[in-house]
């Protein structure tokens, strides 16, 4: 059974939910699909207020340490000069 994550293209926006593989990752390609020229996602951490990068190793999207994707709206990122 797929799991999935809330993920928006902008802090403004809505999120949508997008699936998850059996090895808990991303695919880059999935976010593309629903986010074109996304080529990462962070998110905001509730203990420090800051901005955090989300891992990305062979295409792979991997989720925060610790609690997993759980509990978390993810943002897109975009290179810079195209959002």
């Amino acid at each position: 059974m797929s799991e999935f994550i809330l993920v928006a293209e902008d802090f403004n926006d809505d999120p949508i939910e997008l699936p998850v593989e059996d090895d808990n990752t991303l695919l880059l390609s999935t976010l593309q699909g629903q986010f074109p020229g996304a080529t990462g996602m962070k998110y905001r951490n509730p203990e420090s207020k800051a901005i955090r990068g989300i891992r990305l190793n062979e295409s792979k999207l991997h989720p925060p340490g610790g609690g997993g994707w759980n509990g978390h709206i993810f943002y897109c990122v975009f290179p810079k000069g195209t959002s």
